[in-house]
């Protein structure tokens, strides 16, 4: 499999290319952000509000009941 090789680029094209390619992986890494913040620290903050209130209602349920 013979592969030929790319005609040589000038510096401004690889420097461009170069730009392109960052500013991908920059959207890429800043919608990972978006998604980690949207499946881990919301449910955390919820489950810090959530927790308090179930385990209180099950307390007030099951209270007579283990007294």
């Amino acid at each position: 499999m013979d592969n030929p090789t790319p005609p040589p680029m000038s510096q401004e094209q690889a420097l461009a290319e170069i730009l392109e390619n960052t500013r991908k992986t920059k959207k890429y890494l800043q919608w990972q952000l978006y998604i980690t913040i949207a499946l881990v620290v919301i449910p955390l903050i919820a489950m810090v509000a959530i927790v308090p209130l179930v385990l209180s209602s099950l307390g007030n349920m099951y209270g007579s009941v283990l007294q």
